[in-house]
């Protein structure tokens, strides 16, 4: 925990002013350089968590930082792939203080207070050429995430269009509706499934979004017809951004 950030934010959530409070940040993927070597990237000590990634799942080897790269294993890009997690450090400040507000605010590894998985792709030379983002089912499993006000998973797929907007993707344009394969089937009437690509200024952005049953889950449990089940779909947006070079 860095103590100059630790002295900062308690004499900001010790004001009665919000103003404050917009000048606070913590280290995103947004702050990582693509294009650029480990070097240039935010210090380690920025973020936490640091393992070999699993093609944007949970984490695997723990690492020291990004400079552990070659310990993952390349994938058939060539990349190397590093799971990691935001910092915590405001959070624990806010629930310390019964900050609810600000709790929600600095709540685990989230976007858009969604919980996700974040892990970023270096070559065999080090350079940073890309970077995941996949919506995380995990926090729907642990009670402290409850108080935060993050969005569960049957929202998960709604993080899509959040990601379709910043990187402007037209669904017209850029995205393909899939059909259902064998056995799934729409949840409530709305079944999604769609792929987007879109190259531009530098960067090729794939995002995938899905709301749908997978093959053998119902609505009701088919032993007890007028029994609901609990968490019988697929609900998930998968970002992937790619330097391409300048091309």
């Amino acid at each position: 925990m860095h103590m100059q950030h630790l002295a900062l934010l308690i004499a900001i959530v010790g004001c009665t002013g919000a103003a404050g409070a917009q000048d606070l940040h913590r280290a995103t993927v947004w702050d990582l350089r693509l294009g650029q070597p480990v070097s240039a990237q935010p210090s380690r000590d920025e973020f936490r968590g640091f393992a070999c990634g699993s093609n944007g799942g949970p984490p695997r080897l723990r690492l020291t930082g990004w400079g552990d790269f070659a310990r993952c294993p390349a994938e058939p890009s060539g990349l190397h792939e590093v799971y990691f997690e935001y910092d915590d450090e405001y959070e624990y400040i806010a629930r310390a203080k019964d900050l609810e507000q600000e709790v929600a605010r600095w709540a685990g590894t989230t976007e858009f207070g969604f919980p996700v998985i974040v892990s970023v792709l270096f070559d065999a030379n080090g350079v940073l050429r890309g970077f995941r983002m996949v919506t995380d089912s995990r926090p729907d499993f642990r009670n402290d995430t409850t108080d935060a006000d993050l969005r569960k998973r049957d929202a998960a797929y709604l993080f899509g269009g959040r990601m379709a907007s910043r990187f402007d993707i037209d669904a017209q344009r850029d995205c393909v509706a899939l059909p259902p394969a064998e056995g799934e089937s729409a949840v409530g009437g709305l079944f999604v499934k769609q792929s987007c690509e879109l190259t531009a200024h530098g960067h090729k952005v794939v995002l995938q979004v899905n709301f749908f049953r997978k093959p053998g889950q119902s609505a009701f449990n088919p032993q007890m017809s007028t029994q609901l089940t609990q968490g019988q779909f697929e609900s998930s947006a998968r970002l992937e951004v790619l330097d391409t070079g300048g091309q």
